[in-house]
């Protein structure tokens, strides 16, 4: 009698190096036809030259990038990483050690957005594609960004950092989401972009310990709501 033992699912020799190109790629898309501003370089006549896509509306930005950064890396899952999309931090891992996690983060990120607010570059591009936000339209906004992050975040804390774990470590892992968030991040005012890779190395370490990307999904969702409020309160 022969006895099969139950293995998980685990891609063909090397395929899961496909991820590691698949990360410049779906960043180069986003960047240049899913963003809600505009990326601009000054020419030779002194006229400002678009080289990113059209401004799109908030709404719309958010649901392209749940769609380029979550969607579509779920979907490659399988085919590249050999697991299901719901083994990359979809459940809630270690729950209770993450409401400790979302205790500590949540207030910090909130001050950190009010005592950012006042910079002339943050208050230049957000909120993302909604300039004239009313308090009727700003849940609608919130409930986007909320898509917005959870394509984000899938796709850096899950897909690349949690689906390369295995083969890289979860060190190096980590290092490499940093560095594509970080590139995500080009054009961005620089008192972002100098937070980002920092930011995203907090990110990935918690994620790699709660072992859930649901965690960095919100506290990255309060800061970007809570820096659209004090931006545009009075």
């Amino acid at each position: 009698m022969v006895v099969r033992i139950a293995t998980p699912d685990r891609p063909p020799r090397h395929r899961w190096v496909w991820a590691l190109a698949l990360a410049p790629v779906l960043t180069a898309v986003h960047w240049f036809a899913a963003r809600s501003d505009t990326i601009a370089v000054l020419g030779r006549s002194d006229d400002w030259l678009p080289v990113t896509g059209p401004r799109l509306a908030g709404l719309l930005a958010f649901l392209l990038t749940f769609v380029i950064l979550g969607i579509v890396p779920a979907l490659l899952t399988r085919p590249i990483l050999g697991r299901p999309p719901q083994s990359l931090g979809l459940g809630l891992g270690r729950w209770r050690e993450g409401l400790v996690w979302l205790a500590v983060w949540v207030p910090l990120v909130v001050a950190i957005s009010w005592f950012s607010a006042p910079s002339p570059a943050l208050q230049a591009v957000y909120p993302l594609g909604s300039p004239t936000l009313t308090a009727e339209s700003f849940l609608p906004h919130i409930v986007g960004y909320l898509l917005y992050y959870i394509g984000f975040e899938y796709f850096f804390r899950g897909f690349l950092l949690l689906g390369l774990e295995d083969r890289l470590g979860g060190r190096a892992a980590n290092l490499l989401q940093a560095g594509v968030a970080t590139l995500f991040h080009l054009g961005k005012p620089p008192i972002e972009l100098l937070a980002v890779y920092p930011a995203s190395l907090i990110f990935g370490y918690g994620t790699l310990r709660l072992r859930s990307i649901w965690y960095a999904v919100l506290v990255h969702w309060v800061l970007g709501v809570s820096l659209d409020y004090f931006l545009l309160s009075p």
